[in-house]
């Protein structure tokens, strides 16, 4: 052992959750899913992995941790229902039908130039209606789930109920968030007319903050939230946008001055990736 793993501090001081953002996807399988990778890159799945017998797609699960750091922020050891008292709260929400239309992506340049967005939904004065808002939901121990208490479903869209997803633990206490089954629809039987902006329609994505009441060898934690996403499913899941989540994250965290800038790209981290990512896109393109 090193020095410096040594003088290491073990000392936990406050928590935080991991992944900091996590991504759940929708599914229409009434009771199969999957847990999101939790590595960079995971190994391909067998054939029909995404399935269930009946042929329904799988949600995708998002299995969030929660880990002991030291004063300095490094993380010490994962807090789990063995070593720790764990109260999980997650607050889903779907407010887009009440937000503005999507015209363009806004990280590129022509957004700069871009007209202004209209609100969606601009008949409906009772903009409130328009908000699927269950909100939060909370849950203890080990194995947990399945219950009333658990499920985001109880938020409306123009007076119709929506289910958003519920929350399960596994047999550490690890906190898992489901999606929803992939159902949209229009209140009035409407048309969909494009892919984003068709009035009177929701669906069952959403997101929200994730949060944990920690205590730990009897003293309470400060522990750092984090956010979910409920995705549309990932018809590619062994494929990468050339610009990743990761990479725009970091590049605007050093822009910032919030990490520093290294003294010059690395070829196997920074570069070779893109070039990966742009060969294997071919075969989705």
């Amino acid at each position: 052992m090193s020095e410096r793993e040594q003088t290491a501090d073990t000392t936990i001081a406050r928590a935080a959750i991991y992944p900091a953002i996590g991504i759940a996807r929708v599914g229409n399988s009434e009771s199969d899913y999957f847990l999101a990778p939790e590595v960079a890159d995971p190994p391909p799945e067998a054939p029909g992995f995404y399935r269930d017998p009946t042929g329904a797609l799988k949600r995708q699960g998002v299995r969030f941790r929660i880990y002991g750091l030291n004063a300095a922020g490094t993380p010490v050891a994962e807090l789990t229902a063995e070593n720790a008292e764990i109260r999980w709260t997650v607050h889903l929400a779907n407010k887009k039908s009440a937000w503005y239309q999507f015209q363009i992506a806004l990280d590129i340049p022509e957004a700069a130039s871009a007209p202004p967005s209209w609100l969606r939904n601009m008949t409906i004065s009772d903009r409130a209606s328009l908000l699927i808002d269950p909100g939060a939901r909370h849950i203890v121990g080990s194995n947990a789930g399945g219950g009333p208490e658990h499920t985001f479903d109880t938020g409306k869209f123009l007076g119709k109920t929506v289910y958003l997803g519920e929350l399960r633990t596994d047999e550490q206490g690890r906190l898992i968030v489901l999606g929803g089954r992939g159902k949209s629809a229009s209140y009035n039987g409407a048309r969909a007319v494009t892919f984003a902006n068709n009035e009177g329609w929701h669906d069952d994505t959403a997101d929200g903050p994730v949060t944990a009441e920690v205590v730990y060898a009897g003293q309470g934690l400060q522990t750092d939230p984090a956010w979910v996403v409920i995705a549309p499913p990932n018809y590619a899941p062994q494929q990468k946008s050339v610009r990743t989540m990761w990479d725009l994250m970091r590049d605007v965290a050093i822009s910032a001055g919030m990490l520093p800038k290294p003294p010059r790209p690395s070829f196997d981290r920074d570069i070779r990736p893109i070039f990966e990512r742009l060969t294997q896109l071919q075969w989705v393109n």
